[in-house]
């Protein structure tokens, strides 16, 4: 079924067709991994009306390339069934996390609500979960998470300037909604946190414009920051510099060449002085206005090895700022398995009864997997752990 979506003025017509599915809930990808706590991750939308010209997933195969070159979105069919399916099947969960790769509140959700349905599926059985949006947050979606102590928002603010903001994320919403959304989060007392995610170099790395983002955010209620500068796939890289030539202007383009020297696993970044720079600033903003302050996925390499910057940028103690632990099915629900903080990449004592996840232990960053959390939640139930 393909049909088309209505959106506002600002944003690029898209089509979205219905497609079944057989994707199952799975943990973070393999290699640099940066994120200290686990989540299951789950994407219900390949493609995404937002209309960000830098976001990354133009870069992947399969259906995001559908979406990228003929402007139709996937949907998952009945998506919210098969991850019902999947957690009933579990007696051991982490924190649901909608959605690491496209926004699940952009405009065609409006239409399906599967993400709202999703969350529904989470709740109802007391696991957590987060979103991330450049959206406006549907109410729905607000009323559902209250009811579970865990479950938290992240709202990504890329300017203060509207007109600005327009440029950058068509499809999004305006930037006086997307502080309210913090607002709206705060005042149900559901833990929001403010991702300036990512920073384009020459565009919204005024530090002026920065602190004032900070200010207003902590002012509506965010408890923590969350910040990267924009990373660049190879594959996208001849695009990218293309639109911000015609959008900003041939010196901004040659600034960007000038400043993406800096190759890491399949991505330009920028220099690391530049970030390091910034990083550093945004720290002592975050310290100032009294909000704690973490990175997503920014590395550096040295002598050959890919190193991560969060150890010396972030001042909380799970990249998300709020500690989550992992979950166990109790009779008909799920319940915090032990009173650990969540921070699985440095655990050293598995409280939670699961050994795989006490990965500072040996330094591993793996990535789980649904048979993963299977296997978990046999082996409790073998050691009478449930």
């Amino acid at each position: 079924m393909v049909r088309g979506t209505d959106r506002s003025a600002e944003a690029t017509r898209h089509r979205d067709v219905v497609v079944a599915t057989r994707k199952q809930l799975h943990g973070w990808w393999p290699g640099k991994r940066e994120c200290t706590a686990e989540r299951m991750l789950i994407n219900p939308y390949n493609g995404c009306g937002i209309g960000c010209f830098f976001c990354y997933s133009r870069a992947f195969p399969g259906r995001f390339q559908l979406f990228h070159q003929e402007g139709v979105i996937s949907v998952a069919k009945d998506f919210d069934r098969l991850i019902a399916d999947q957690l009933d099947s579990l007696d051991v969960a982490s924190c649901g996390y909608l959605s690491p790769v496209t926004d699940p509140f952009q405009p065609l959700n409006e239409n399906y609500r599967l993400s709202e349905r999703i969350i529904k599926v989470f709740v109802e059985r007391n696991i957590p979960i987060e979103f991330i949006t450049k959206a406006e947050i549907p109410s729905e979606a607000i009323s559902l998470i209250k009811r579970q102590i865990h479950s938290f928002g992240q709202v990504s603010i890329l300017t203060p300037d509207e007109e600005l903001r327009k440029v950058l994320v068509p499809g999004g919403a305006p930037t006086r909604i997307l502080f309210r959304n913090i607002e709206r989060l705060s005042r149900e007392d559901i833990y929001a946190v403010c991702r300036i995610d990512p920073i384009l170099p020459y565009l919204t790395d005024r530090r002026d414009h920065l602190e004032e983002l900070v200010e207003r955010a902590v002012g509506a209620g965010a408890k923590h920051i969350v910040a990267s500068v924009l990373d660049i796939p190879l594959k996208s890289t001849r695009e990218i510099f293309d639109h911000i030539q015609e959008k900003f202007g041939s010196s901004v383009a040659r600034d960007y060449t000038r400043l993406y020297t800096e190759r890491i696993d399949g991505y330009l970044h920028a220099r690391i002085e530049y970030r390091r720079g910034v990083f550093a600033f945004l720290r002592d903003v975050c310290d100032q206005n009294g909000v704690t302050f973490a990175l997503c996925m920014e590395y550096e390499t040295e002598d050959g090895r890919t190193r991560g910057l969060n150890r010396e940028f972030m001042s909380s103690r799970n990249c998300e700022g709020i500690d989550i632990p992992i979950y166990k099915r109790i009779g008909e629900g799920f319940y915090p398995a032990c009173d650990c903080i969540g921070n699985c990449l440095y655990c050293l004592e598995a409280r939670c009864g699961i050994d795989d996840l006490a990965m500072g232990r040996d330094g591993s960053k793996k990535d789980w997997k649904l048979r993963d959390y299977r296997r978990w939640s046999r082996e409790l139930r073998q050691r009478d752990l449930l």
